[in-house]
C-alpha cells in the first residue's frame, strides 16, 4: 500500500505522504497544513458564492457582478498592501493580519440573509469587503514564501502543498456539495451557506496558528513608502526586461482563461442542468486529476524546468471549451455524464498552473521591492479576473443569451488560448538556455 501511495504512473512523487511526517520537513508541512485550511475555506466559502447569490435573488447580470466586484475592490489594495508589506522585517505579519480581516468579513457573511430585501445588495458589498484582505494575503503568501523557501526546494514544497490540498479539496467539496443537493428548500440552503462562512471563518483563525508556527524571517525592510521611492521602484521594474517579457504572456494567457468563468457555470447549470451534487462531482474530478498528475509535472519541472510544463497546462484550457461545446450539443440526459468525462480529461495538465505559475514569476522578480513588484503583476492578473468574466457574458448577452451565442462564444475563446499556449511554447524556446533565478 505503500508503494502504490509513492508510485503513481511509474513516477515517484515528491507529494507522497511519508514526505509530511519526515521531522526534518517541518517547513514543508507547515506550509501543506496551510494550504489545506485555505483550500477548505475556499471551498466552503468561495467556490459557492455564486451558488448563495442565486439563493438570495441573483440573476445574470449580478452573478457577473459576483465576480467582477470582488476583484475590482481586491485591485484597489494590491498596491498599498505590497508597500506596506514591504516596509514589514517579516512578511507573515501582514500574511496573518490579512486572514484574520477576512473571518471577520465571513462572520458578517454569514449573517446577510437576515437583510430582508436589502440581502442581496448586502451580499454584493460584503463580498468584495473580503476580497480585499483575501487579496493582500494572498500577494503578501507569495512574497513570504519566497523569503522563508531557497528557490531548490520550492519546487517540492508547493507540490506537496498542492497535491494534498487537492486531495483535502476532494471530500470538502463533496460533502459541501451534497448537503446543499440534500437541502429540500432554499431556506435550508441559506442556512447551510450560512454555516459555512462561519465555519470558513473558524478555520482562518487556525490558518493563522499554523502561520505563526512557521520559523520567522526577517529581511531589509524597504523604504520606498514616498513618491519618489515609489516612482524609482517602478521605473527599476519597467526596466527589467525578464519581468515585463513574463508579465505579458501572462498577462495575455489569464485574459483568455478568465474570460469564461461565469460562462462556464450558466453553461453548466442553465443548459446542462447540473445541480449543487453535479458542481460538486466536476470539481471533485478536477482536484482527483490533479492530485494524480501533480508528481509527473513536478517530476518534468525538475528535468526541464518550471517554463516547460505550463505549455501543456494551456493546451488544456484550450480544449475546455470545446468540451462545453460538445456537451451543450448533445440531447438527452448524457448530457451531464459526457461533460464530466471531457472536463475532467482536458484537466489532466490544470495542475501545472498552481505549481508553475508562481515559480516563473519568482524567477524573474528582484529581491528589492519585492512584494511591491508582485502586487504590480497581480494588479494586472486581478483586473483581468474582473473584467473578462463581465466581459464574456456581456458579448454572451448581445449575441442573444442562447445556446447559440453560449457556443459562438466558447469558440471565440478556444482561438484565443490556442494562441496563448502559442506564446508559452515561444517563451519557452527563446529562453530554454537561459538562467533567470
Amino acid at each position: 500500500m505503500k508503494k502504490s501511495i509513492k508510485y503513481l504512473f511509474g513516477v515517484k512523487i515528491p507529494h507522497a505522504l511519508n514526505e509530511i511526517t519526515t521531522p526534518r520537513n517541518r517547513i514543508l508541512r507547515l506550509f501543506t497544513y496551510e494550504g489545506i485550511l485555505i483550500t477548505l475555506i475556499n471551498n466552503l466559502v468561495g467556490s459557492h458564492n455564486n451558488l448563495y447569490a442565486i439563493r438570495l435573488g441573483a440573476g445574470d447580470f449580478e452573478l457577473s457582478l459576483v465576480t467582477m466586484l470582488p476583484q475590482l475592490v481586491g485591485m484597489l489594495v494590491l498596491i498599498p498592501g505590497g508597500i506596506l508589506t514591504d516596509r514589514m522585517k517579516n512578511k507573515r505579519d501582514m500574511v496573518t493580519s490579512a486572514l484574520f480581516a477576512v473571518a471577520c468579513v465571513y462572520v458578517l457573511l454569514g449573517f446577510v440573509p437576515g437583510f430582508g430585501s436589502y440581502r442581496l445588495g448586502a451580499f454584493l458589498i460584503l463580498l468584495p469587503l473580503s476580497s480585499a484582505p483575501m487579496t493582500i494575503y494572498n500577494v503578501s503568501w507569495q512574497a513570504y514564501f519566497s523569503d522563508v523557501v531557497h528557490p531548490n526546494g520550492r519546487n517540492n514544497i508547493l507540490a506537496v502543498r498542492s497535491s494534498i490540498s487537492f486531495l483535502i479539496g476532494i471530500t470538502i467539496t463533496l460533502t459541501s456539495g451534497a448537503l446543499l443537493a440534500l437541502a429540500g428548500t432554499n431556506t435550508d440552503k441559506i442556512h447551510l451557506h450560512q454555516i459555512f462562512c462561519w465555519a470558513g471563518a473558524f478555520l482562518l483563525l487556525i490558518q493563522i496558528f499554523i502561520l505563526r508556527r512557521i520559523p520567522s524571517v526577517e529581511v531589509e525592510r524597504s523604504k520606498n513608502l514616498s513618491i519618489k521611492g515609489l516612482k524609482i521602484a517602478f521605473v527599476e521594474l519597467i526596466h527589467n526586461r525578464k519581468f515585463l517579457g513574463f508579465i505579458a504572456v501572462a498577462l495575455f494567457f489569464y485574459l483568455t482563461w478568465h474570460i469564461d468563468w461565469t460562462l462556464y457555470f450558466i453553461g453548466q447549470t442553465q443548459y446542462l442542468g447540473m445541480n449543487e451534487a453535479w458542481l460538486s462531482y466536476v470539481g471533485i474530478g478536477n482536484a482527483i486529476v490533479q492530485f494524480l498528475t501533480m508528481g509527473i509535472w513536478s517530476k518534468i519541472n525538475s528535468r526541464h524546468g518550471v517554463r516547460f510544463a505550463i505549455i501543456f497546462g494551456s493546451l488544456g484550457l484550450s480544449l475546455c471549451p470545446i468540451g462545453m461545446i460538445i456537451s451543450t450539443s448533445i440531447t438527452g440526459g448524457n448530457a451531464k455524464h459526457i461533460f464530466l468525462i471531457l472536463n475532467i480529461l482536458f484537466n489532466t495538465t490544470l495542475a501545472t498552473t498552481s505549481l508553475n505559475i508562481i515559480q516563473c514569476l519568482l524567477e524573474v522578480i528582484p529581491e528589492k521591492n519585492k512584494t511591491f513588484n508582485i502586487s504590480i503583476y497581480t494588479t494586472l492578473i486581478t483586473l483581468s479576473n474582473s473584467l473578462m468574466p463581465f466581459v464574456g457574458v456581456t458579448v454572451y448577452r448581445a449575441l442573444g443569451a442562447n445556446l447559440s451565442a453560449l457556443h459562438t462564444v466558447f469558440w471565440v475563446i478556444f482561438f484565443l488560448r490556442v494562441i496563448a499556449t502559442g506564446v508559452w511554447a515561444l517563451r519557452w524556446w527563446v529562453l530554454r538556455n537561459v538562467e533567470l533565478s
